[in-house]
């Protein structure tokens, strides 16, 4: 009953803080519409045809309007076609109304025919024997093919977009030098009936994400997006915590409870219970945004698959782990602003080294050493093995005992640095 009543205590302080409520409830539904709307316009941007390209065809002729038809079969430019100077190209390309600019100069399909007519002649001389019929290649120049790029693309999609171009250019070269060699050919067998030359690929490059136990989930930005933000919503639960246990020190209340015939333990526990609890509800609110709420907005939907109780007990184990951190930062802190500034800074770094912001994998090696001493860092990781990669709680529960062991940690250190204050 005494654990009971203090909970309800709890329950009674909480409801009256009004910024607490937001900063618990109102923060995370916002981050996770705001960050999964803006990286989901970003891979879009990257694979649904949104890439805007201008092409600037000076040639008019097989290349220039082989390289087009490739570009747009790919599913990735937007292509533009007109005639413009070099200057205006560059131009339009520095305003930002085009991504990248291709452009293509007169007379570049007879040069590459040209040049590859006479590399295929001869090839074909230096086996004939004949030492009349070898001819010496020609120094020949390679054809001048501009790309232009805004001054803001990242240079990581730069390159992504540059092997693109040079994979389609390699293959229109291909099948001129197979043209020619057919020409070439003809000429030596003028009788022969030669099949027609065929551009399939031989090898070609299958797609899968790995995944285990038949799971059919495929990763997407809400799959990362929800389990990030529900840990960075938990582990703010420190401040209004952190709140309440100073406003109780300096208004007298936490010393009458401290005079009752109850165990200070019992009500630290109340406090424990009521926000993990809290917790738990804004695991639940953003869990069910995913689901329902997100598809409104044309946004994949969450899948959580068939491991529900698994993701409670993630949710269960990350909570428990941010009340600890709260109710520590609580008894340390001595003013509101003091708990407010470190808490949130604490929260920030756990989340920027954790894997929240940025993945880690990205990450330089020192900061990937630094990332798995974040409490974030393990409830993010046990999150996504089960959204994404559909683990076992034998796969993740090693995951999950370092929350826990987190937990006891900060409880206990709170528990010592108070008994230090008060026998002091």
């Amino acid at each position: 009953m005494k654990l009971l009543y203090s909970i309800y205590k709890e329950y009674k302080v909480f409801i009256r803080d009004k910024a607490g409520l937001a900063i618990l409830f109102l923060m995370p539904v916002v981050l996770i519409l705001v960050m999964t709307l803006i990286q989901d316009s970003t891979f879009k941007s990257v694979n649904e045809s949104s890439v805007p390209v201008l092409v600037v065809d000076n040639d008019q002729d097989s290349l220039s309007l082989k390289l087009k038809r490739y570009l747009q079969q790919s599913n990735f430019f937007k292509l533009t076609d007109t005639v413009l100077s070099y200057q205006d190209a560059k131009q339009e390309i520095l305003k930002g109304h085009y991504l990248i600019g291709i452009i293509i100069p007169t007379h570049t399909s007879k040069q590459l025919k040209e040049q590859s007519s006479e590399k295929i002649s001869n090839l074909l001389s230096s086996f004939s024997g004949d030492s009349n019929l070898i001819q010496t290649e020609a120094t020949s120049k390679s054809i001048p093919l501009q790309l232009l790029f805004d001054p803001i693309t990242k240079q990581s999609f730069k390159t992504t977009i540059t092997n693109s171009i040079e994979r389609i250019i390699s293959q229109i070269e291909l099948e001129t030098m197979m043209s020619a060699l057919h020409k070439n050919m003809l000429e030596i067998y003028p009788d022969a009936k030669p099949a027609p030359i065929s551009n399939q690929a031989i090898i070609s490059i299958k797609e899968e994400y790995a995944t285990s136990n038949n799971n059919s989930i495929i990763p997407n930005s809400v799959q990362h997006n929800v389990p990030a933000w529900t840990l960075f919503a938990m582990f703010f639960i420190c401040i209004p915590l952190a709140s309440n246990i100073i406003k109780e020190r300096n208004d007298g209340s936490a010393f009458r409870l401290m005079t009752m015939p109850n165990a200070y333990f019992i009500v630290m526990l109340g406090k424990v219970t009521t926000y993990l609890i809290v917790s738990l509800l804004q695991f639940f609110l953003i869990l069910s945004i995913g689901v329902y709420i997100l598809p409104l907005l044309s946004i994949p939907a969450l899948n959580i698959g068939n491991q529900l109780p698994l993701l409670i007990l993630v949710a269960l184990s990350a909570g428990i782990a941010a009340v600890g951190f709260g109710l520590l930062v609580g008894t340390v802190a001595t003013t509101h602003d003091q708990a407010s500034l470190f808490g949130a800074i604490m929260v920030i770094i756990f989340a920027a080294i954790g894997g929240v912001w940025v993945p880690t994998f990205v990450m330089p090696h020192f900061m990937k050493i630094i990332s798995v001493f974040s409490p974030m860092n393990w409830g993010l990781e046990s999150f996504y093995a089960v959204f994404v990669r559909n683990s076992t709680l034998q796969e993740i529960y090693f995951e999950l005992i370092k929350l826990w062991v987190f937990c006891a940690i900060t409880i206990i250190s709170a528990f010592g640095y108070q008994s230090y204050k008060r026998n002091q």
